[in-house]
């Protein structure tokens, strides 16, 4: 009996000692399986259980050398413009002329943009003489440059149609006299250059005139490139030519005369119209300063500038290079001197 109970224990013995055993070498196992730090870089030697294999690493490559080489938009080759054109009509250019004739003065700008045709017709000798005998009527205030016996010279023809149309041509004409007194605004004459000044004794009051021209400054920018110059020839025929052109005249009617600063060349950086003391006439200050001084945001004031104050003011016009009023050189008598003394 004791040697039975022997026996089994024994046997129990080994059966504990053998499944330890086989745990321990499952443990072993186990751990050789985990990550070490052979796995990484700057081990000596590498296992390959964290290596991509080279034939996945090539499709890598691949698949991205791919991604980066989309397809480009086809850009659009002579014959694929020309088929988009296809369908319209050419007309002869004479035919743009014959229509030319029957355009009245206010529709120009529409005819002109409605092909090439039609603009290189705006642009003529033959459209602008055509325009102004059309609607020619003798005006008793037409100034003598805009005469007929004047209108025979290509060089700026369109600049004198278009003023004397202003006079004899009666929608231009109820437009320019329907503009009331103050009924234009001095504010859009900022950022301009002063590039003449003078004044005139009318009856018993005073003009002051201010030509001023758009200022081509901007921020940031570096000079402007300066065109080709035309030769002498194509400047007599340029029928577009406006020396004018850009420019508006500020006329401010006083009851006396009032000393003011010289400011050509000085830029108008604001403009302030308010009622007089006595709440009759009103009161213009204009502050004119350096051209860079009207872009920032501090004051001419403090940077330098030059007030006119003009009071008391009884009427303040602005005047297009177009206007029946606008003082030309060649118009109907204006003399521009620094200052009357009478």
């Amino acid at each position: 009996m004791g040697k039975k109970r022997a026996t089994l224990v024994w046997e129990c013995w080994q059966d504990e000692c053998g499944s330890s055993e086989e745990a321990r070498r499952k443990s072993m196992s186990m751990k050789r399986k985990d990550i070490t730090l052979n796995d990484f870089a700057n081990s000596r030697y590498s296992t390959g259980k964290t290596r991509i294999k080279k034939a996945a690493t090539n499709n890598v490559v691949r698949e991205a050398v791919v991604m980066k080489k989309a397809p480009r938009r086809r850009k659009k080759t002579i014959s694929e413009d020309q088929s988009i054109n296809i369908g319209g009509i050419d007309y002869p250019l004479d035919i743009w002329f014959l229509i030319s004739e029957h355009i009245r003065p206010e529709d120009v700008s529409v005819f002109a943009g409605i092909c090439k045709s039609a603009l290189h017709v705006t642009n003529t000798a033959k459209f602008w003489f055509h325009l102004y005998k059309r609607y020619y009527r003798s005006v008793p205030n037409l100034p003598e440059r805009l005469q007929p016996e004047c209108m025979v010279r290509l060089y700026g023809l369109r600049t004198c149609v278009i003023r004397a149309l202003h006079f004899m041509y009666p929608p231009f004409v109820n437009k320019v006299k329907a503009i009331t007194t103050f009924e234009e605004d001095p504010h859009v004459l900022t950022k301009r250059q002063c590039v003449l000044m003078w004044s005139k004794k009318c009856k018993n009051q005073w003009l002051f005139f201010f030509k001023l021209k758009q200022s081509r400054f901007v921020i940031g920018r570096g000079p402007a490139i300066k065109a080709k110059q035309p030769d002498l020839l194509e400047m007599l025929e340029d029928v577009s030519s406006n020396h004018d052109e850009g420019c508006k005249v500020l006329q401010v009617t006083c009851l006396n005369y009032i000393s003011i600063p010289v400011v050509l060349g000085l830029t108008l950086c604001s403009v302030s119209l308010t009622l007089s003391q006595g709440l009759r006439f009103h009161r213009l200050q204009l502050l004119f300063g350096s051209e860079h001084s009207c872009y920032t945001l501090g004051s001419s004031s403090s940077l330098g500038g030059s007030p006119v104050v003009l009071d008391p003011v009884v009427n303040v016009r602005v005047l297009d290079w177009w206007h029946p009023l606008y003082p030309h050189s060649a118009s109907t008598g204006f003399n521009i001197p620094a200052h009357d003394s009478d």
